[in-house]
């Protein structure tokens, strides 16, 4: 069965979980992994201040500096293990804890999103240091009967954000910037082939 579905940024901005497509089935091959994508736009999360809106009423910002995936095979597929790092940086002297959002996504090459969940990053800064890096590492399973066809499918990571978040950081004012280069761009793995096709 073949689904058809709208692109992956607009998925993802709805917070849809979609199910529905078969898993693929073929010859059993080496291991590979899921390529991993920060979804467009959700890279940077900027928390304002109750009541503001702009760039001089954030109190603190947030920001994905790095994202690795490694696998490693399972029973019945592989394990995906998802390194995420943020950097945090913070415009109002008083903060002292709080805590952040963001997703970890499973899509397959018809962009459906076939797992998606969410997770709460606690974190605390220091009276004197307005800068702080976290890291957080999740486990998810891909059950495929395939273990080679895992580059079917993308995992794709983002901070969990409200409508006027995301509206920010698509419009010219950013949160704080921090040193780290662009996020890639989410880009659509390629479709895999039926095995009805196969001789």
């Amino acid at each position: 069965m073949r689904c058809a579905f709208p692109s992956v940024a607009v998925l993802l901005a709805a917070g849809l979980v979609l199910s529905g497509c078969s898993w693929i089935v073929g010859k059993p091959g080496k291991v590979v992994c899921p390529a991993s994508f920060i979804a467009p736009d959700t890279d940077k999360l900027a928390v304002f201040k109750p009541g503001g809106s702009t760039m001089s009423d954030v109190r603190y910002g947030v920001q994905i500096s790095y994202l690795q995936s490694k696998c490693t095979r399972a029973d019945k597929g592989i394990h995906v293990n998802t390194q995420v790092s943020f950097r945090l940086v913070s415009n109002d002297k008083s903060l002292r804890a709080d805590a952040f959002e963001y997703f970890v996504s499973i899509v397959d090459g018809y962009q459906n999103i076939l797992i998606k969940k969410t997770y709460s990053v606690p974190f605390e800064f220091d009276a004197r240091v307005h800068t702080l890096n976290k890291q957080d590492l999740v486990y998810s399973n891909l059950p495929l009967l395939d273990a080679g066809t895992a580059n079917n499918y993308a995992i794709v990571v983002g901070l969990q954000l409200t409508e006027a978040q995301l509206q920010f950081n698509r419009s010219a004012a950013r949160a704080p910037a921090v040193s780290v280069p662009p996020a890639p761009s989410v880009a659509v793995p390629a479709q895999p082939k039926s095995s009805a096709s196969r001789p």
